[in-house]
């Protein structure tokens, strides 16, 4: 279906298409950029090494005015023992990295998932392919390319971003997660340099959401992603590039 990120201990994102996929096929409630996920289950699959397998279902999500969407993630199984979550967040990059800089990309560009039962048994096989893709970023659009397929901050990578991918790290030279894996293209010329598009960070900053932050901050009221960044819920780093304009009463730099 498509890959996602944790960036916090329970916040992840994935390409807002990705999403819409979904929500088309199965339906949610809508509140403004809300998306309440009712009557089915969405679900993160998370492998990590041992193997340890986490289950996370997708309670709500925002969409972002990009293509990026905000998970809000709660824990459904584990196959630890002790089930308590120990996370850490990928620092990233609010701005994207210039023309001819080297980037990576990763994603699941196929997965499979059965399920067996078995007396009071429920087992889940993953087939995980993850790939790799390692490119220079072309053209940067701080604004947008166009007004129809990518009306968002965004830029090029002379690479293949498969199927599946999407949703999935765009990484920089300096290991910062620079953007989210956004679409591929097929050339009609066979020796043409391979062309795909990631979608830049910066603007999910403005989204809107009410994740719970903790007992230090009141709960079930909205704010921007912003507040994460200055309150270093979110690791991110560039944020004195960043417009003030687009965040008003904010001091973009990180609080100590």
């Amino acid at each position: 279906m498509g890959t996602a990120a944790l960036i916090a201990k329970n916040l992840a994102i994935t390409a807002h298409h990705v999403l819409d996929a979904v929500v088309r096929k199965f339906g949610a409630k809508h509140g403004g950029t809300t998306v309440d996920i009712e009557g089915y289950c969405l679900r993160l699959y998370q492998v990590l090494p041992g193997p340890i397998y986490r289950v996370w279902n997708v309670n709500e999500a925002w969409a972002c005015p990009t293509d990026i969407a905000i998970l809000h993630l709660s824990l459904d199984g584990s196959s630890e023992s002790n089930e308590r979550v120990e996370s850490r967040a990928p620092r990233l990059r609010a701005v994207p990295p210039a023309t001819g800089q080297k980037v990576i990309a990763f994603g699941y560009r196929e997965s499979k998932i059965e399920v067996t039962e078995q007396a009071d048994t429920h087992h889940l096989n993953f087939t995980d392919i993850g790939t790799i893709s390692i490119g220079e970023v072309g053209q940067v659009f701080p604004d947008r390319r166009d007004s129809s397929m990518f009306p968002f901050p965004c830029f090029e990578v002379f690479a293949k971003f498969a199927p599946g991918m999407s949703g999935g790290l765009v990484i920089d030279e300096d290991g910062l997660v620079c953007g989210l894996v956004c679409a591929g293209t097929n050339l009609a010329d066979q020796d043409a340099l391979p062309l795909s598009y990631a979608v830049t960070l910066w603007p999910m900053l403005r989204t809107l959401i009410s994740a719970n932050r903790g007992t230090r901050y009141p709960r079930g009221v909205q704010y921007p992603v912003i507040d994460l960044a200055l309150d270093k819920i979110i690791n991110v780093v560039g944020l004195e590039e960043l417009d003030p304009r687009f965040f008003p009463g904010r001091s973009l730099t990180s609080k100590a």
